[in-house]
């Protein structure tokens, strides 16, 4: 009897060092600042439990949403400081710094297809280590490609660029000179006094995606939707503290190596389905939708070209490939 006692014991210590919450040998946090239902926090959701499944539950991420340990502006400075495990970066909204993660998303003016410009954007990383020399102190686990944006207006769709012409638009900076290019005045203000701005009448359009139309209610102030692309861009989006990087066996951190596509285009295909979702609640609302003649589209993207010449120049003088860089963006587009 003593000896089957001390045998079921030992059996049950062995069950226990072998289930699940034992087996956990590195427990991580991981901060975004968005919520779990944002298409980007649901991809990091479906992204935590690929890997812990594909590490036999090695490995225990506990997320933290909404901001809770780390900012979006100054997200990698605060990553590489240790205030997380993990965490949602944007490097361009940074302030300063990360010149190359920065700026490059504007070199991707005319392109159309978000999975096209992701994928050119990750072969320049893989080419030009100066990227990630740039985000010392972490290491990159995933990347962001927004959908094109287009304009959005109150009184009468964009078929042609003379239609632009004397239209207050809220844009980005980098969209500024474009629009003057054709006549229009772009505005920039803050995306939450663009709602009450449109319905009254203090601009006449916005820049922005289709998704806009339903999670900031413009459906309701506008009328049409012309559909002349804004590129966003791709940038890394997701890392990991360095050093905790560095104290991970090689097959943990392979599984990460091995997700670094899936979560980059699991976010894209999210944020795909809410444009989709913006539209059709834009169509349900009335609003009008107009396709762009292709000869349009390229004249318009055209007008970036000297603004960005002048950026990749800025980053030849730093020391780094921005010409290159530009020069590739460019000739994958003409592809």
């Amino acid at each position: 009897m003593k000896h089957l006692k001390t045998t079921t014991i030992l059996g049950l210590a062995l069950a226990a060092l072998a289930s699940p919450l034992a087996a956990q040998e590195f427990t991580l946090t991981y901060s975004s600042p968005y919520t779990e239902t944002h298409p980007y926090g649901a991809a990091d959701a479906e992204w935590i439990a690929r890997i812990e499944e594909q590490t036999d539950g090695r490995v225990a991420i506990t997320p933290f949403w909404g901001g809770a340990l780390i900012s979006s502006r100054e997200g990698v400075d605060e990553l590489a400081a240790g205030v997380a495990d993990m965490s949602y970066i944007a490097p361009i909204y940074a302030r300063s710094g990360y010149d190359m993660n920065r700026l490059t998303p504007g070199m991707f003016f005319g392109y159309t297809d978000p999975e096209r410009v992701l994928e050119v954007y990750m072969d320049l990383v893989e080419q030009f280590p100066e990227f990630d020399d740039e985000l010392e102190g972490v290491h990159v686990l995933g990347y962001n490609v927004g959908t094109p944006m287009h304009l959005l207006l109150r009184e009468g769709p964009v078929n042609t660029l003379e239609d632009l012409q004397g239209l207050r638009i809220r844009a980005a900076v980098d969209f500024i000179a474009p629009l003057a290019a054709f006549g229009a005045e772009g505005v920039t203000m803050p995306m939450t006094e663009t709602y009450p701005s449109l319905e009254r009448g203090v601009v006449d359009g916005v820049v922005a995606p289709y998704e806009a139309l339903r999670s900031l209610s413009f459906a309701e102030v506008i009328n049409y939707y012309s559909e002349l692309p804004h590129s966003r861009g791709a940038y890394p989006s997701r890392a990991m503290n360095q050093g905790v990087w560095d104290s991970l066996p090689e097959d943990i951190r392979q599984v990460f190596e091995d997700n670094v596509e899936w979560l980059s285009l699991r976010t894209l295909e999210l944020a795909q389905e809410a444009e989709d979702e913006g539209r059709a609640y834009g169509e349900e609302l009335g609003v009008e939708f107009n396709s762009v003649a292709p000869e349009v589209v390229a004249e318009y993207a055209a007008t970036f070209e000297p603004a960005m010449r002048e950026v990749a120049a800025e980053l030849d003088a730093m020391g780094k490939p921005g010409t290159e860089v530009l020069d590739a963006i460019r000739a994958a587009y003409s592809e």
